[in-house]
C-alpha cells in the first residue's frame, strides 16, 4: 500500500466514522492542512508519528507484511538458476 492508497483509506474511514476533517485533525493533534494532503496522496513529507496520530484515532493499524522485491530474493529464500561453484 502506498501514501496515496493511505491516505483513500483514512478518507474513507473517516467518512465511515461520520468525523469531520477539523474534528480529526483536532484529536490527532495534527492541522487540518496536513491531514487534507494526506488524504488527497499529497503529504510525501508526513512524518510516522503523525501518521500513527491519526491512525489511532480512526481506530486503524498500519500492517507490515513481507513480500518480495523484484528480483531481489528475500532473506533466506533460495536463488536458482546460478551454478555451484
Amino acid at each position: 500500500m502506498d501514501l496515496p492508497q493511505i491516505g483513500q483509506a483514512i478518507l474513507a474511514h473517516r467518512k465511515s466514522l461520520g468525523l469531520t476533517q477539523q474534528l480529526l485533525a483536532k484529536r490527532s493533534n495534527i492541522s487540518r492542512y496536513t491531514l487534507i494532503k494526506l488524504e488527497k496522496g499529497r503529504a510525501s513529507d508526513i512524518q510516522l508519528k503523525t501518521l500513527m496520530a491519526i491512525l489511532a484515532e480512526l481506530g486503524l493499524t498500519l500492517d507490515l507484511s513481507q513480500r518480495p522485491v523484484s528480483g531481489v530474493p528475500i532473506l533466506g529464500e533460495k536463488v536458482s538458476g546460478g551454478t555451484d561453484g
